[in-house]
């Protein structure tokens, strides 16, 4: 079964998305001496240690029962095949090294994996500790797109075919079958939903998010970012960090639309202070400067602003406090003062 699960996951690996990488073997974790301390007195008092976070991951992926080499699941006919595997910030790229370094972007600090058998069938199940709510929300949002078959699983899920991200609280879920047949796609929803029953606190969108215009904005297409690389997975800008992204931003880029014709990218990024986004957007408009022609701007309506056209398409930013946000891809010249007063709303 090993086997199995070392090429299926093999399968799976893109770069730009998040995917699963080869399984590999598990590091185990070397216990410091004053962790050991704590154990040996927690034995003499007949008390338990407190659970590791790794223990938290475990205990959902096992729905709350005491992890053992095989035991019924709460789908009928599914059984747990083989002790859980965890993985921490130091053992993960023995897991998913080709997608780890993203996960550490979103602030990872464990994951359990967990495989269930019908037969010959698998099902697998990851849920991964992402620290606090916005780290499971980034990472789930990277695969947010119009066109996805979103489902009420969780705070939100993501359906394709017999694959199933979702997030919830500081946890986020991947459950999948490599067997596309419709009858396992019901029972990777059910595990889905009685996973996210297990998660008790359900936690908030950032609050980034939030500052998003309504008008134009197309549902479910909001994608979270801290650092660079998060940027990065959702839009490639520049190879040099020229927005000074840090664990201490924290941005948003969306998909619009208007007039049916019209689509773009809207973007909106916080930081720590209104001096830090001053350089950020002298950065970035230093670097529109080199990549297209200057279009001028109203800075008595829109503020300390930039605007230029690079092949044919028009970009925008601007600075308030500390706030930068601006525009990517809007085609039409007509559409541009229409595109503004929807950004100038924050």
């Amino acid at each position: 079964m090993r086997t199995m699960r070392t090429l299926s996951i093999a399968s799976m690996i893109c770069i730009l998305i998040i995917s699963m990488g080869c399984t590999g073997r598990h590091t185990a974790e070397i216990v410091p001496p004053a962790e050991m301390d704590t154990a040996r007195e927690a034995v003499r008092t007949g008390l338990k240690p407190p659970p590791t976070v790794t223990d938290e991951c475990s205990r959902l992926a096992t729905f709350g029962t005491d992890v053992g080499a095989t035991h019924a699941s709460p789908v009928p006919g599914w059984k747990l095949a083989s002790p859980v595997n965890t993985y921490d910030e130091k053992s993960l790229f023995d897991y998913i090294d080709g997608a780890a370094e993203l996960y550490f972007a979103y602030d990872f600090r464990a994951v359990a994996a967990a495989e269930y058998q019908n037969g010959e069938t698998s099902i697998m199940i990851d849920v991964y500790d992402m620290t606090m709510p916005e780290g499971a929300f980034g990472i789930y949002s990277i695969n947010r797109y119009p066109e996805a078959n979103h489902v009420d699983i969780g705070n939100e899920g993501i359906l394709t075919g017999t694959a199933l991200d979702f997030w919830k609280g500081r946890y986020f879920c991947k459950i999948y079958s490599f067997d596309m047949a419709e009858k396992y796609q019901d029972d990777v929803i059910n595990f889905g939903n009685i996973l996210a029953s297990k998660i008790q606190e359900p936690g908030e969108e950032p609050a980034v998010v939030g500052r998003l215009p309504q008008g134009g904005l197309i549902p479910r297409t909001a994608r979270f970012f801290i650092r660079k690389l998060g940027l990065d997975n959702i839009r490639y800008v520049s190879e040099e960090n020229i927005f000074n992204l840090s664990a201490e931003t924290k941005g948003v880029v969306a998909e619009y639309q208007i007039d049916d014709t019209e689509s773009f990218q809207l973007f909106i990024i916080e930081y720590p202070s209104p001096e830090e986004a001053d350089s950020a957007f002298e950065a970035y408009s230093s670097y529109l400067d080199g990549k297209g022609e200057p279009v001028p701007i109203d800075e008595a309506t829109y503020g300390k602003s930039k605007m230029v056209e690079v092949d044919g398409k028009f970009a925008f930013v601007k600075v308030k406090d500390r706030i930068i946000s601006g525009f990517w891809d809007v085609e039409a010249q007509e559409s541009v003062e229409s595109v503004l007063q929807i950004v100038n709303q924050k």
